[in-house]
């Protein structure tokens, strides 16, 4: 009897742990950054110590917006919330919704699988899926799947730059404490949200906030960011580098987010999950 109870209650453990859906990228030395930024890692301490016993200590210096992170509204918005204020309850437990344009941005050419990377998220685009799936909830976060995620962690492919681009990202910081050139003209190349698809979240919709599977939820051609101006202009979050998109149902689940607390900051790494509901 005890032993059944025993295999019951590992059940019951990995039958919670499957609820969870983790849709964060681990950033490490291969991790993907915006042009002009740069990041070190390195070893503090590793080994046995002179008493026996292990310890490891490992440090690191990035950017506020690396790996799968979020934009505080500040960040695009002089008068916006910094990252310390947005309020946890529009984070935590929020509703989330995945509308997949993968089948839009990738189609087959004589064999081969190609993929427009200037697609843009329009609002028929949205309205199309709410056919399919119901009206976006109020206070809902949108994600965007994209599949770019199938590129990480390759920068080139990623970012959709060539190789000189590659070699200006690897030249542009040293760690030698220099501040680096940070151009927003850089041509890049992956879908995103256009201005009219935040709008219509954000007005009609009312959405708490966005995230795409790229490295920018404007697409990589955007030299204005019409969308980062729109949803932290008004005081909406966004989520960049999202992961596993392709392993969420185009709704009924939760979101937590969970962002490193970073005095004043405009953005920071952040665990993001999901929950099933009804698991």
């Amino acid at each position: 009897m005890v032993f059944l109870k025993c295999i019951f209650l590992i059940l019951l453990s990995k039958l919670a742990q499957s609820e969870y859906i983790d849709l964060t990228f681990a950033f490490n030395e291969n991790t993907p950054l915006w042009p002009g930024r740069y990041s070190t890692f390195n070893v503090e301490i590793e080994g046995q110590t002179p008493g026996g016993f292990w310890v490891a200590s490992k440090g690191f210096c990035i950017s506020e917006h690396t790996s799968t992170h979020i934009d505080a509204p500040y960040h695009f918005n002089q008068n916006g919330w910094k990252l310390d204020e947005i309020p946890l309850d529009t984070l935590l437990n929020v509703p989330g919704v995945m509308i997949d344009i993968y089948d839009k941005i990738h189609k087959f050419e004589n064999g081969t699988l190609k993929a427009i990377s200037s697609y843009v998220l329009s609002r028929e685009d949205i309205l199309e899926w709410e056919q399919k799936n119901g009206k976006i909830p109020p206070g809902a976060v949108i994600l965007l799947r994209t599949g770019w995620s199938s590129r990480w962690p390759d920068k080139t492919s990623y970012l959709g730059l060539d190789k000189s681009s590659e070699n200006e990202i690897k030249d542009s910081g040293n760690g030698s404490g220099e501040k680096p050139t940070v151009s927003l003209d850089q041509t890049l190349a992956y879908p995103g949200f256009s201005g009219e698809s935040a709008q219509f979240l954000v007005t009609e919709r009312q959405a708490n906030g966005a995230g795409i599977d790229c490295i920018g939820i404007d697409p990589g051609f955007s030299k204005t960011f019409p969308a980062h101006r729109v949803f932290l202009g008004r005081n909406k979050y966004l989520l960049e580098n999202v992961a596993n998109l392709h392993l969420l149902p185009p709704n009924g689940f939760q979101l937590w987010i969970v962002p490193f607390k970073v005095d004043k900051g405009t953005g920071a790494p952040t665990r993001v999950l999901a929950r099933l509901n009804g698991n």
